[in-house]
């Protein structure tokens, strides 16, 4: 089959492009045209450059196509998480994109929405627990959902729309958690953190991947699929403060953590019920937390 991959020189998009390719399958990397990773992008990719704002006309650079995942999305850092007007941008340019896909022939549109639509939720969140976002970013991917539920109707496209949990592995943001607690730990820097009591979940990103490829299978191969929601995320749900011990543990660490340093503005937590996402694709996982940061241990020593 043939794919189209949006952002695909982010931390997912390459760990998704590689395995495709791994698969047999054809890939089109849709890429900013100044990103700093098309240098990533494997041989035998056909790149297009393209900016958001021309999703919508992808269908000139692009003839046809089966599957289109759409892993783009603009202001995800911290200074953008809140601006409106950029969240509302990206949605406008998602739709744009599934019109595309329609033009394309794409069987299938994905898009990557988060964990971050349902909010602020102590209890175990499964795809029908309300959404109650407080971030203008959760706030648009739940209005990607609900538009484009909406449009896969009127284009008869598949829609799957992905609520991604906390994924993490050894080519990830340096600033990130998991990263940067490691570096630090190697390193025996103290580390300031906040209480780490609440509930949360890891997912290696190549495990990701083939969550998501399984649930495009199972939308191709179901006569009765319109769309859905589903979670992403692992079976390996605990309190936070036990992850980060675990590292310290893996690292032999003799950094001093200081729990509670940190105060948040919102809590977050992280406990996703995966039934779902497994009776779909019959997979959830194949790497354990500590099998992932042995690896990013070994590539920071290295």
């Amino acid at each position: 089959m043939k794919y189209i991959v949006t952002g695909a020189t982010s931390f997912i998009g390459l760990e998704l492009t590689d395995y495709l390719l791994s698969q047999q399958h054809q890939v089109v990397a849709v890429c900013r045209p100044d990103s700093k990773g098309l240098s990533k992008i494997p041989a035998g990719v056909k790149i297009v450059t393209a900016e958001m704002s021309r999703y919508g006309c992808l269908y000139r650079d692009i003839e046809h196509a089966d599957v289109f995942v759409n892993l783009a999305w603009g202001g995800t850092g911290h200074d953008g998480r809140n601006v409106q007007d950029v969240q509302k941008e990206n949605v406008t340019n998602t739709v744009a994109a599934m019109f595309a896909a329609d033009k394309m022939g794409c069987k299938v549109f994905v898009e990557a929405g988060s964990q971050a639509e349902y909010g602020t939720v102590m209890e175990k969140i499964t795809e029908e627990t309300p959404c109650h976002p407080f971030s203008e970013y959760g706030k648009a991917k739940l209005e990607v959902k609900n538009r484009l539920f909406e449009l896969s109707e009127q284009l008869g496209i598949k829609y799957i729309h992905l609520r991604i949990f906390s994924l993490f592995g050894e080519n990830d943001h340096p600033w990130t958690l998991v990263m940067s607690s490691i570096d630090k730990m190697l390193r025996n820097e103290p580390i300031d953190l906040s209480s780490c009591t609440q509930k949360w979940n890891f997912l290696y990103v190549k495990d990701a991947v083939k969550q998501i490829t399984g649930l495009v299978e199972h939308a191709l191969n179901s006569k009765t699929f319109r769309h859905d929601v589903y979670n992403i995320a692992s079976d390996d749900t605990r309190m936070l403060k036990l992850f980060v011990e675990e590292m310290y543990s893996l690292t032999g660490s003799n950094s001093v953590l200081n729990f509670g340093a940190v105060k948040p503005s919102n809590t977050v937590s992280l406990n996703p019920n995966m039934a779902k996402t497994e009776s779909a694709t019959g997979f959830l996982s194949e790497y354990k937390f500590n099998e992932v940061v042995n690896k990013i241990i070994e590539k920071y020593k290295k």
